[in-house]
C-alpha cells in the first residue's frame, strides 16, 4: 500500500543548502547533475573530497536535493546510508539526517526486522547499517541480539515450527550461557516484540524452506535435524556439532540480510569511507557479502528506475604505494577497479590508455611532442574521471600551498647511554626467552625505540614475545631468570608507588614529556579559551600554555598508546600531587574522597556551597556575564575591570534584600552564599516553582553516589526552595566578594549562560527573557553544573586546585571557594561559550529547536566533564631468591588516553566514543595515543591541532590522513587565528554568539574570489597557530632517512595519481616539472589564490 505523500513533511532543500559554504554546494550540484540531470547520467558517483572539508554535509545536500526531487514522482523514498563503523555513524549521522526525518539505525542487516515494520508507512525513509558487521554474516553466530531476533521470528513467522522447547534455545544460545540467553528472550518479548516486523518473519521462515543449507539440503531441514542434536545436551556441545550450528546460524543471517536488502527498495546509497569495502566492490568479488552489497547498489525498481549511489572518501583507493610495501602495485590495483566500478570497464580502459600516454610523457620529459600527447591524454583523462569523481582540496587555498602545516621539533628526543644498556638488556632477557622456547628470535629494535619498559606495558597475549616470556616466567626458566635478574629497563613499581619521578624510559617518551609536562600543561584542568573576554589569571596567565593545544599521537604498535597513556599520565599526576601536598602521599593514597558533595551532618546541611557551584542564577547570569562587561567598555577587559563591573552589578541588587537579622543566630550567617541567589532570582521573576519541579524530578543524576546521596540531594534542594529571606541572619563580610566571583565563574551560572548564547539563533527571546522562563534549560545548566562537581571532586583536579592555593588544606569549606577562583582563573565563561559554539555544528544541531539543542549539548558536555578515570595494566617484574614474580599493578591513565584497542565489542566502542568526546572537549585527556584506527573517519580537531608520528606510516597519503584528523572545520587552529585576527568584533557584536560574530568579521574580509575554505578550514595569521607536525625520529636512524623520502614525496604523489610503480616513476623523472600532471578533478575551474589578509 503506498505511503500517504502527505504524512511527511516535505524537507526544505533551500535550507539545507543554505548552510553549505561556497565550494561544497558546487560540489552538491555538480553531484546530483551527474546523478539525476545530465543526458548521459552516472548512477554511482564517488565525492573524494580531501580529508576534513565536509563530505558528510555534502552528501546531505545530495540527499535533499534527490528527496525534492522525487517527492512527488515516488510512493516511498529510501535513503540508505552504509557507515564502515559504528562510532563514525554516529559521529557523521546526526550531521547527515535532514530535519523532521530521524534515521532508522539497525547497526546491522540481520537487525532489519526491527526497523522494516516502520518503512511502509512513511514517505520518507532513512535507514542506515555498517559493512564490516553487517555484510560479514556468515562467519558464525553473531551477537545474541541477532539470535534472538531470529529465534522470535521462527516463533511467530511459521505456522509448523514449535520453538518452545528447551532445544531450540541450545541451539540459538550459540556461546552464550543458557540462562543468560533464555533471560535475553524473555526480556525481548516483554520490551520489544513491538518492534519485530512480523511480515519479515514471515517471509524469513519461508524462505528457510527454499534456501540451501550448509550441506547442500533445504536450510529449513537442516536447521530442524540439528536442533534435534540438542534435545538431550547437556553443558556444550562437541566440536562438530558446535560448528555445524554456527555454519547453520551463519547461513540464517545470509537469509535475513538478503530479505532485508530486498525491503529496503532503494532510491539512493550513500556509501562512507568508501575505501574500508572497495574489495568487496570488484567485480570479480565472489563472497556473500560482495553479493549482498552488490546487490544493494544493483537495485531496480519495479519501473526500472535504477539506484543511484554517491560514494564518500578522501582515499577511495590506496592513493600511492612504495616499492618495499606488501603488495606494491596495490594502488594501480585500486585505482583501476574504483574506475570500472563508478564508470565500467570500457570508460576504465580509456582511463588506463590514457594514464599510459601520460607515462610516456613523465618519463620524456624533454621530448616536446611526448609532453604534448601527454597534456592532451591528461585532458581526456580528466574528462572521464570528472563524470564520476570529484575532489576538492584545501591546499589550494593558501599560496604556500602548506594548508596550514607547519614541522615543530619536539624537544627533548635524545638517545642516552643508559637508552643504549636498556637496548641490550632487552635483547638480552628476549634471546633467553627465544632460547628458551626454541622459537626464532625478534628483533627488539623497534620495540625499544617505541615504547619504554616494553616487558611491564606489553598486554598480555598481544605480542608472540610477551607470550613466550610469560610461558618462560611460568616454566622457571634458567637462562630467563639469570637475564631479568640484571635486566635494566624494567619499570620500577616501587618509584611509582613512592610517587617519585619515573625516567621517562626513551627518547620519544623523554621529548614528549619535555614537550607537555615541563611547559606546566598538567596545571590546567581545561584548555584556555581561544578568545578570553578578561585577562586569565593563575596558570591560565602563562603565555606558552595560552598557545597550548591537545596532542594526538600516532603508532604503528599497539603497545606505544598505552606506554603513553601510562607513563605521561602518571607524572603529570604526581607533578600535580606533589605540588599540591609537598610530596608526602604515596601513589595508592589518592584514592576518590569528593569533597564537593550533597553530606547531611548531625542533622544540618552541609552541601549547600555545592549546589551554589550547580545552581544556574538568572539573576547571577546577567549581573556576572564578562562579555556583556567587555561588550559595554568594546574591548577584552583586564581582571580588575572584570571583577568591579560585577561587583557592583552584585552590589546593586543585594541593595533591594533585606540586610538580615542579627538576632536570628550568633554571628555571620553563612546560608546567605547560597541563599542570595535564589532569592535575587525570585525576586526577578524567574520560574523558580517549575525550576525546582523539573530539579526534583530529575534529580543530580550525574552523581553515582548511590540512594544516601539521593535523600541527601533531596534534602538540600528543599531547603533551596524553601529560604526566606526573614529567616536570615547577618551577612557575612564577604558576601559581595564570594558572589562576585560566583556570578562570573560559577559553574552552573556559565552553563546557563554558554546554553544562551548556543541556542540564541533558535529562540525569538532575548536570551535574559528566556534564561527566567524556561525551566528546562535552567535544569540541564544545573546538571553541566554536576558535571563540574564530578570534575573538581576527581582527585586529581582536587591536587591541580589545592597546588594554586597558598593554604592548600583539607579544609572542604575552603575547597569550594577555591574552586571559584579556579573556574574565574581559567576563563570558564570563555571556555563554555567556544565549546558550546562547536557542538552545536558538530553535532547536528543546526535548525533545532532551543531544548534539542540545549539537551544534546547538555548531554556532550556531562560525558566530557564525567570520563570515568580508566587504570592500566603494568606487569611489576623481579627477582628475589632465584625466582621471578609478575605481580599485575593499576595505573590511573586520565591526562592522556588510549584510543583504538583494536576490539570489536560493543562495551569496547562505548568506552572509545566517551575517550573522543573527552578530547574534543577542552577537559582531559590532553594527550591521544591511537593506532590506525584513528587515522580514517573520526574527528578529533577541536581542540587539537599537533599530531606526532610516534612511528611514520609508510607512505605520504597516510601521513596527510593523520594530519587531517585535526585540520577540519572551525578546527582549534582555525579559531586561535580568527580569534587573533577577528576577535575584537565579539566585543563590538550584538549577536548573542561571539564567535558567530568573529567568524562572520573574518568572513567579510574573505579575499575576492577566494571560496569559503576561508576562514572556516584555513585561516593564517602572523606568529599564529598551524597544524603541528611532530616526528620524534632518533637521530642518524632508518626513522630519519625514510621520513626524508616522505617529505620529498608527499608533494608529488599526486601527479602520479593511477600511476603504476610510482615510486619508481618519480624516482626515473628526477627533478622534471610534473605539475602538469596534475589530474585536477575540482567540480569547476578553482579561484585563483589569493592570500588571506595579515592584519
Amino acid at each position: 500500500m503506498p505511503a500517504d505523500p502527505h504524512s511527511q513533511e516535505r524537507p526544505d532543500v533551500d535550507d539545507v543548502l543554505r548552510h553549505l559554504k561556497d565550494f561544497q554546494r558546487r560540489t552538491v550540484d555538480h553531484v546530483h547533475a551527474r546523478l539525476w540531470d545530465d543526458a548521459d547520467p552516472s548512477h554511482r558517483f564517488l565525492v573524494a573530497d580531501e580529508v576534513g572539508l565536509g563530505k558528510t554535509l555534502v552528501a546531505k545536500g545530495v540527499i535533499a536535493k534527490a528527496v525534492d526531487q522525487l517527492w512527488d514522482t515516488v510512493d516511498r523514498i529510501d535513503v540508505v546510508y552504509i557507515c564502515s563503523n559504528q562510532q563514525i555513524a554516529r559521529q557523521n549521522l546526526a550531521r547527515l539526517t535532514l530535519r523532521g526525518h530521524e534515521p532508522l539505525h539497525a547497526e546491522r542487516l540481520t537487525l532489519m526486522p526491527l526497523v522494516t515494520g516502520e518503512l511502509a508507512g512513511k514517505k520518507l525513509n532513512f535507514v542506515s547499517f555498517t559493512p564490516g558487521t553487517s555484510l560479514q554474516v556468515t562467519s558464525g553466530g553473531g551477537r545474541a541480539l541477532e539470535r534472538v531476533v531470529m529465534y522470535w521470528m521462527l516463533a511467530r513467522g511459521s505456522q509448523d515450527l514449535d520453538v518452545r522447547p528447551r532445544r531450540w534455545l541450545q541451539f540459538f544460545r550459540d556461546s552464550s550461557s543458557l540462562k543468560n540467553f533464555t533471560a535475553d528472550v524473555e526480556r525481548f518479548r516483554r520490551h520489544r516484540m513491538h518492534e519485530l516486523d512480523l511480515d519479515f518473519a514471515a517471509e524469513f521462515a519461508e524462505q528457510l524452506s527454499r534456501d540451501r543449507g550448509p550441506r547442500g539440503g533445504k536450510l529449513l531441514d537442516e536447521l530442524v535435524e540439528c536442533v534435534q542434536e540438542f534435545n538431550y545436551l547437556r553443558g556444550n556441545p562437541a566440536k562438530d556439532l558446535s560448528r555445524r550450528r554456527s555454519r547453520i546460524i551463519g547461513a540464517m543471517r545470509a537469509t535475513v540480510a538478503r530479505l532485508a536488502i530486498e525491503r529496503l527498495e532503494p532510491d539512493l546509497v550513500v556509501m562512507d569511507e568508501f575505501q574500508r569495502f572497495s574489495e568487496l566492490m570488484r567485480s570479480d568479488a565472489e563472497s556473500e557479502a560482495a553479493e549482498l552489497l552488490h546487490s544493494l547498489v544493483r537495485y531496480a525498481g519495479t519501473d526500472g528506475t535504477a539506484v543511484r549511489t554517491l560514494l564518500l572518501s578522501a582515499t577511495p583507493y590506496k592513493m600511492y604505494t612504495l616499492p618495499d610495501e606488501p603488495n606494491g602495485e596495490d594502488h594501480y590495483r585500486d585505482f583501476v577497479s574504483t574506475v570500472e566500478f563508478l564508470a565500467g570497464a570500457d570508460r576504465a580502459a580509456t582511463v588506463r590508455a590514457g594514464l599510459a600516454t601520460m607515462r610516456e610523457g613523465m618519463l620524456a620529459p624533454t621530448d616536446e611532442s611526448a609532453v604534448a600527447r601527454a597534456i592532451t591524454a591528461r585532458d581526456a583523462v580528466e574528462h572521464e574521471l570528472r563524470r564520476v569523481i570529484c575532489r576538492t582540496e584545501r591546499l589550494a587555498a593558501t599560496r604556500e600551498k602548506d594548508g596550514m602545516l607547519r614541522e615543530v621539533p619536539l624537544p627533548g628526543v635524545e638517545v642516552t647511554a643508559g637508552d643504549l644498556l636498556d637496548h641490550a638488556s632487552l635483547d638480552d632477557v628476549a634471546r633467553a626467552v627465544h632460547a628458551a622456547s626454541g622459537a626464532q628470535r625478534q628483533d627488539m629494535l623497534e620495540f625499544w625505540r617505541s615504547t619504554p619498559y616494553t616487558l611491564n606495558l606489553m598486554d598480555r597475549r598481544t605480542y608472540k614475545v610477551k607470550t613466550l616470556f610469560d610461558d618462560a616466567v611460568a616454566a622457571h626458566a634458567p637462562a630467563v631468570t639469570s637475564a631479568l635478574a640484571s635486566a635494566r629497563g624494567l619499570l620500577p613499581y616501587d618509584v611509582v608507588d613512592a610517587y617519585e619521578r619515573l625516567d621517562p624510559g626513551n627518547a620519544k617518551m623523554r621529548g614528549l614529556v619535555t614537550d607537555v609536562l615541563d611547559r606546566d600543561a598538567w596545571r590546567l584542568a581545561w584548555l584556555p579559551p581561544s578568545l578570553p573576554y578578561y585577562e586569565p589569571a593563575g596558570p591560565f596567565a602563562d603565555p606558552g600554555l595560552a598557545r597550548f593545544t591537545k596532542r594526538l599521537a600516532f603508532s604503528a604498535w599497539n603497545v606505544a598508546p598505552k606506554a603513553i597513556s601510562v607513563v605521561v599520565s602518571y607524572e603529570a599526576e604526581r607533578r600535580a600531587t606533589t605540588a599540591a601536598s609537598g610530596g608526602r602521599r604515596r601513589y595508592g593514597d589518592l584514592a576518590p574522597t569528593p569533597r564537593l558533595q550533597y553530606r547531611i551532618s548531625e542533622g544540618r546541611l552541609d552541601g549547600m556551597p555545592t549546589f551554589l557551584l550547580s545552581y544556574p542564577s538568572v539573576a547571577l547570569a546577567d549581573a556576572g556575564d564578562p562579555l556583556r562587561h567587555a561588550r559595554a567598555a568594546g574591548r577584552r577587559l583586564t581582571r580588575g575591570e572584570v571583577d568591579a563591573a560585577v561587583r557592583t552589578d552584585v552590589e546593586s541588587m543585594l541593595a533591594s534584600l533585606p540586610p538580615g537579622d542579627p538576632s536570628l543566630r550568633p554571628g555571620a550567617d553563612q546560608r546567605w552564599y547560597w541563599a542570595a541567589p535564589l532569592l535575587l532570582d525570585a525576586a526577578r521573576g524567574a520560574d523558580q516553582d517549575g525550576f525546582f519541579d523539573v530539579l526534583g524530578h530529575d534529580g543530580d543524576a550525574d552523581e553515582p553516589d548511590g540512594a544516601g546521596h539521593a535523600r541527601a540531594f533531596k534534602r538540600h534542594v528543599a531547603a533551596a526552595q524553601g529560604i526566606r529571606a526573614d529567616e536570615l541572619g547577618a551577612r557575612p563580610h564577604d558576601l559581595v566578594d564570594v558572589l562576585t566571583v560566583a556570578a562570573l565563574a560559577a559553574p552552573g551560572t556559565c552553563a546557563l549562560r554558554a546554553l544562551g548564547r548556543a541556542v540564541g539563533s533558535a529562540s525569538d527571546a532575548t536570551p535574559a527573557g528566556w534564561w527566567a522562563s524556561d525551566a528546562d534549560v535552567r535544569e540541564i545548566a544545573f546538571g553541566i553544573g554536576g558535571g563540574f562537581r564530578s570534575l573538581f571532586n576527581r582527585p586529581e583536579t582536587q591536587a591541580l586546585v589545592d597546588a594554586e592555593r597558598a593554604d592548600a588544606t583539607r579544609d572542604d569549606t575552603a575547597y569550594w571557594r577555591s574552586v571559584l577562583d579556579y573556574c574565574a582563573d581559567g576563563g570558564l565563561q570563555a571556555v563554555l561559550d567556544e565549546y558550546t559554539h562547536t557542538l552545536v555544528e558538530s553535532e547536528g544541531l543546526v535548525g533545532k529547536t532551543v531544548h534539542e539543542r540545549a539537551a544534546r549539548i547538555g548531554e556532550v558536555l556531562r560525558g566530557a566533564l564525567q570520563l570515568r578515570t580508566p587504570t592500566s595494566a603494568v606487569d611489576d617484574i623481579r627477582v628475589a631468591d632465584g625466582q621471578v614474580r609478575v605481580e599485575d599493578r593499576r595505573v590511573r591513565t586520565h591526562f592522556a588516553a588510549r584510543f583504538g584497542r583494536g576490539t570489536t565489542d560493543e562495551g569496547a566502542e562505548v568506552r572509545e566514543e566517551h575517550v573522543r568526546t573527552a578530547f574534543n572537549s577542552p577537559f582531559w585527556p590532553f594527550v591521544l595515543a591511537s593506532t590506525s584506527v584513528g587515522q580514517e573517519g573520526l574527528d578529533f580537531h577541536t581542540y587539537s591541532h599537533a599530531v606526532v608520528h610516534w612511528n611514520l606510516p609508510g607512505n605520504p597519503v597516510d601521513l596527510e590522513q593523520r594530519e587531517g584528523r585535526v585540520h577540519r572545520y572551525k578546527g582549534h587552529a582555525v579559531r586561535k587565528n580568527v580569534a587573533q585576527l577577528y576577535g575584537d568584533a565579539a566585543f563590538t557584536s550584538t549577536d548573542a554568539d561571539p564567535w558567530a560574530a568573529a567568524f562572520d568579521a573574518a568572513a567579510q574580509d574573505r579575499p575576492d574570489r577566494a571560496t569559503e575554505i576561508f576562514p572556516s578550514w584555513v585561516c593564517t595569521a602572523p606568529d599564529g597557530a598551524a597544524i603541528e607536525r611532530y616526528v620524534p625520529a632518533l637521530p642518524l636512524s632508518k626513522e630519519a632517512s625514510r621520513y626524508r623520502r616522505l617529505r620529498r614525496t608527499v608533494g608529488a604523489y599526486r601527479s602520479v595519481i593511477g600511476q603504476a610503480r610510482q615510486e619508481d616513476l618519480l624516482r626515473l623523472a628526477g627533478d622534471a616539472d610534473l605539475s602538469w600532471a596534475h589530474i585536477d578533478l575540482s567540480p569547476d575551474t578553482p579561484p585563483p589564490v589569493v592570500s588571506p589578509p595579515v592584519v
